[in-house]
């Protein structure tokens, strides 16, 4: 009994730890997001080596290997059309990871751009498009969302 007791309580911390990771995984990416929706590539070169160390820091997951390499190819990238760019493939890797999640601290909004046909994810549910910034901030809609 004690060690099924023992099994327990590794497994829910186990999962309590993913839901933090992914939270922390999610603030990263964020910030990325974040400054390409005010057309800052620097806080976005930034911000995308911070999420790259983050992923890489973090214990093995699902997926892990392909968003360490859109994440890369992000870090890679100078100028904002190229960030934007390939922000697209960490944002729908990123989404496969929350939707795996058993929980996320805020609710998460998948959001789309048919201009650019390419997703993003945010806290928020108001259309902050990173794609185009100010030019078509408000472009998009809300495909999915975890609450």
């Amino acid at each position: 009994m004690r060690n099924l007791f023992f099994v327990l309580t590794i497994l829910l911390f186990g999962f309590s730890a993913h839901a933090q990771n992914t939270d922390k995984l999610l603030n990263d990416y964020i910030s990325v997001k974040d400054a390409l929706i005010i057309s800052d590539p620097k806080a976005a070169s930034s911000a995308s080596h911070i999420l790259y160390q983050s992923i890489k820091n973090e214990g093995n997951f699902s997926g892990k290997t392909e968003l360490l390499k859109a994440v890369e190819k992000l870090n890679k990238v100078s100028g904002l059309e190229k960030q934007r760019a390939a922000l697209d493939d960490v944002s729908t890797l990123l989404w496969k990871l929350v939707k795996g999640a058993d929980k996320t601290n805020k609710s998460v909004y998948y959001q789309y751009c048919p201009m650019k046909k390419a997703y993003w994810l945010s806290y928020d549910k108001e259309i902050k498009n990173p794609y185009y910034g100010a030019s078509m901030l408000s472009c998009g809609k809300i495909i999915e969302t975890i609450k």
